[in-house]
């Protein structure tokens, strides 16, 4: 594995086709960070308007609605879910175990650095944005991503004989809590003694796949479970910068 010690949001955004400067992502970044202070969709385009510095009528030149534009948002969360998991993908072993860990810890750390997309993506979806065909094809892309490398790893011997949508729920589960443990702020509250601790994502992941692998998966699993998005031993964490392409 390469010796990146840490993935930060800033190092992914330099990837992206993100700039400052358009007022269609200014426009999108503002719905996100909305929707992290409310943790809600109860907002209106005024609102939007307000905090990117624009007028109303200069989102329906990008927009032609509210649902419209939460259509985009969506869309762009998950083509920045996507630049966080092409980044750990980049940074592990070439192993199904390793490939598998690294969508896992992508996963919870988009959720930490990019709160508003990931809960419009996950808990707030509206009919409109199930129904978008990009939507469905980014959802898509991801899922088949994780299902075939959770196929190869039973293929290959690393997990024991299991019904792969079993293994695919059981990760998606581990997944999903961990990334609301953090979104909740639960960590102080749930497990107190591991507040702060760099390493909580990739040991819950490991006791979580225990039940999931073979002996040759249990042999792997230490050089598998390195995360990428760990911080640096100075203890500075990564900036909330969120990493969205342009469309």
């Amino acid at each position: 594995m390469p010796g990146t010690e840490i993935g930060t949001t800033r190092d992914i955004q330099k990837k992206s086709a993100y700039h400052h400067g358009d007022l269609r992502n200014s426009i999108i970044e503002a719905v996100s960070q909305l929707i992290d202070q409310r943790k809600s969709l109860d907002f209106q385009l005024k609102d939007v308007a307000l905090l990117v510095g624009t007028s109303t009528p200069a989102i329906y030149r990008h927009f032609s609605s509210k649902q419209d534009l939460l259509v985009g948002t969506a869309v762009a969360g998950y083509e920045s879910q996507k630049a966080f998991r092409t980044h750990a993908l980049d940074q592990c072993a070439t192993s199904p175990l390793a490939r598998l860990l690294s969508i896992g810890y992508a996963y919870v750390h988009f959720a930490k650095e990019c709160p508003g997309f990931y809960l419009l993506m996950k808990n707030l979806e509206t009919d409109e944005i199930l129904s978008s065909e990009k939507y469905q094809k980014e959802r898509d892309e991801g899922l088949s991503l994780v299902r075939s490398l959770v196929q190869e790893c039973i293929d290959t011997g690393l997990f024991v004989e299991i019904d792969t949508d079993l293994a695919m729920a059981s990760l998606q589960a581990t997944a999903f809590g961990l990334a609301h443990l953090y979104l909740g702020n639960q960590v102080a509250y749930v497990a107190p003694s591991l507040l702060g601790d760099r390493d909580l994502v990739s040991k819950v992941f490991a006791i979580a796949m225990r039940s999931l692998l073979s002996e040759k998966g249990q042999q792997m699993i230490a050089e598998a479970s390195q995360n990428p998005f760990t911080q640096n031993l100075n203890g500075h964490s990564s900036s909330r910068r969120h990493s969205l392409k342009k469309f």
